[in-house]
C-alpha cells in the first residue's frame, strides 16, 4: 500500500491592527477582485494543507471560513510572532502527526498558486523554509516544521518585550526559497500586502485590470 503523504496545517495570520487603513473593519475582510482578501489566501492554502487555522483576536469574524480559529492571547500587540505562537500551540496540541505549518498573512491577496508545494519541495524534517523574492525575504510566508513549532510555542511574548521574527529565524536557521515575479500581481510581486488605503486601491485596480481570467 502506498503511504499517505502527510500535509501541513495552513495558518492564516489575521491578528493585525489595520491601524494604517483608517477603517473600523479588519482589512482581511476587505474585498479585492470580488472576494475578501482572507478568502483569497484561504483559496491558495486549502488544496495543499490538512486543514486551515486562522489566528486572530476576533474569531467571530472568520467563522465562515470553516477553519480552526485560534486566539492570540499575548497582552498588547506582539506582531506576527503572536499569531505564529498561537498556531504552533494549536498544531502541537492536535497530536495528529502534523508535519508542520505553512503560514501566510491575511492581507496578501495575490499569493502564488504553488506557494505550499514550492515551500515543501525538498524540505527536510527540520527545515524552516522562508519565501524570497528578488533577494528579499518575506518571513511571514514560511514553512515551520514541528521542531520549529516547539520553539515558537515557548517564546516569551508581550507588547514590550517581543523578539523580532527575523531574530527568531536566525536562531532556528532557515533556507530561503526563491519565487519568481509574475504578471498576476501588482509590480510583479505575488507577496504584495495591503497596509494602507493606497495599497488597497492598487490591489483593487490591478484585479480589475486583470479581469476574471487573470485573477483566479
Amino acid at each position: 500500500m502506498t503511504p499517505v503523504q502527510r500535509q501541513p496545517l495552513g495558518l492564516i495570520l489575521a491578528g493585525g491592527r489595520s491601524s494604517r487603513m483608517g477603517l473600523d473593519r479588519p482589512k482581511p475582510l476587505l474585498d479585492v477582485g470580488g472576494r475578501s482578501m482572507v478568502h483569497r489566501v484561504a483559496d491558495r492554502l486549502r488544496p495543499f494543507v490538512d486543514r486551515l487555522v486562522v489566528a486572530t483576536d476576533r474569531p467571530e469574524l472568520y467563522a465562515e471560513l470553516g477553519a480552526d480559529l485560534v486566539f492570540d492571547e499575548v497582552p498588547g500587540y506582539a506582531g506576527p510572532l503572536a499569531g505564529l505562537q498561537a498556531g504552533a500551540l494549536h498544531a502541537l496540541a492536535s497530536d495528529d502527526g502534523c508535519i508542520g505549518v505553512v503560514s501566510a498573512p491575511a492581507d496578501t491577496p495575490f499569493l502564488p498558486h504553488d506557494l505550499v508545494p514550492r515551500l515543501l519541495a525538498g524540505a527536510g524534517a527540520d527545515d524552516v523554509r522562508v519565501v524570497s523574492l528578488a533577494g528579499r525575504l518575506h518571513p511571514v510566508c514560511a514553512f515551520w516544521p514541528t521542531s520549529a513549532l516547539t520553539r515558537l510555542a515557548t517564546l516569551r511574548l508581550d507588547a514590550d518585550r517581543a523578539p523580532s521574527l527575523r531574530s527568531v529565524l536566525r536562531e532556528l536557521g532557515f533556507a530561503a526559497v526563491p519565487f519568481p515575479s509574475t504578471d498576476l500581481a501588482p509590480g510583479g510581486d505575488p507577496f504584495f500586502n495591503v497596509n494602507t488605503p493606497i495599497d488597497l486601491e492598487t490591489a483593487r485596480s490591478f484585479a480589475v485590470s486583470r479581469g476574471r481570467r487573470g485573477y483566479r
